[in-house]
């Protein structure tokens, strides 16, 4: 504290500090990127959409959404991708959340010789969240990892001074992180389908896939998911 202010204690701000707005992207047409990775045995398959902003109001309903569709390993993306189908050892999607929105994603990491039918599974998922509410066991795992995780957010000084940060960056209320547990746990159904389908668009999302054009174009030109 002495050193903060024998060094800064005397700043001043000479100008106004002007508030940068960032205009929101326009939401893709879905189309198919292949990354040619001549002789790869696997493709890196993933599907990305525009994401929100870490002040929505709907985070905790979102996150919960989230971890049912693919931020589990009990997910529905792994249970059918890993558990069902055997095409990738995990399937996973997450929202990455910045002061003006940031990118989501869905996918995997799967052999070359499934890599058309993983992606239409993805989609098949990434489909059916929008219209098939959580069951109970699916609300209530992601509910308890998502509450039984902010403590651990709070572990470490750097994680504390982390979060701390965090309200001043995303402009959130100083108790945000004492009421955080509470919204969450009071996410119903309703809320978690109503967060899917504001924030999965799956005709909206770009797919890219890194691996051998030659062997994995053929099967994604039937899937016909939009241009490659």
């Amino acid at each position: 504290r002495e050193q903060a202010d024998k060094y800064f204690g005397v700043w001043k701000s000479t100008t106004a500090t002007a508030t940068t707005s960032v205009p929101e992207p326009t939401a893709p047409e879905r189309k198919v990127v292949i990354v040619d990775k001549p002789g790869s045995p696997q493709t890196v398959l993933l599907a990305f959409g525009l994401g929100v902003p870490r002040s929505t109001p709907d985070y905790p309903s979102i996150q919960i959404m989230n971890d049912v569709l693919g931020g589990l390993f009990s997910s529905r993306l792994n249970m059918n991708l890993r558990e069902t189908h055997g095409y990738t050892y995990g399937a996973v999607s997450r929202f990455t959340f910045n002061r003006f929105g940031g990118p989501m994603f869905a996918g995997a990491q799967v052999r070359t010789d499934v890599t058309a039918p993983a992606a239409k599974e993805l989609f098949a998922e990434l489909d059916r969240i929008t219209t098939d509410p959580p069951t109970a066991a699916e609300l209530k795992l992601a509910q308890d990892s998502q509450i039984r995780s902010v403590p651990g957010q709070f572990e470490t000084a750097k994680g504390t001074s982390a979060r701390i940060g965090q309200l001043f960056i995303y402009k959130l209320p100083d108790n945000y992180y004492a009421a955080l547990p509470g919204e969450l746990a009071a996410v119903k159904p309703q809320q978690v389908m109503k967060a899917a389908t504001d924030y999965i668009h799956p005709k909206q999302m770009i797919v890219v896939a890194v691996g051998d054009r030659a062997k994995i174009e053929p099967g994604l030109k039937e899937l016909n998911l939009g241009p490659i």
